[in-house]
């Protein structure tokens, strides 16, 4: 496997277990702590976002948190070469594990474990899975055209 394969595999790795400890970090927070630092980035995005509420933020934070854990999942799958329906459903499984995790580790700090929340977790992760699948068709789409035009010259 060449150098370059294998240090894209590492840095991906690093960066899905970085989201991941900043998941479960987030998890394991006491209510205080979370509802603290929800109000303090409330206070900064109210000023961009009008009418954004606490609740909203959760949410949002929660879903832009999976996105970015299914992006690097499937980005995983790619530069091992396994993308393929397989790894994608593997991706999205791995996301919903996590979710269902994240979930959980919120009932060891006197949180609330939601359903709702699962759902906006592995939308997110669906979400990011997507996103990639989306940026590498459009990437072999720009390859293509700039093949082409090399080509007819």
């Amino acid at each position: 496997m060449p150098y370059r394969r294998k240090a894209a595999i590492g840095i991906n790795i690093l960066l899905l277990l970085a989201v991941l400890t900043f998941i479960f970090s987030h998890s394991l927070a006491d209510r205080a702590a979370s509802t603290e630092e929800s109000m303090q980035l409330l206070a900064i995005l109210s000023r961009l976002i009008k009418g954004l509420t606490e609740h909203m933020l959760r949410k949002l934070a929660h879903f832009s948190e999976f996105a970015a854990l299914g992006f690097f999942t499937i980005h995983l799958c790619h530069v091992c070469r396994k993308l393929h329906l397989h790894a994608m459903v593997h991706s999205l499984f791995f996301g919903l594990l996590c979710a269902l995790t994240d979930e959980s580790l919120q009932l060891l700090n006197d949180r609330s474990a939601q359903v709702s929340d699962v759902w906006i977790d592995f939308s997110g992760v669906c979400c990011g899975v997507l996103f990639f699948l989306l940026l590498l068709v459009l990437h072999r789409l720009w390859k293509k055209h700039l093949h082409n035009r090399q080509s007819s010259r």
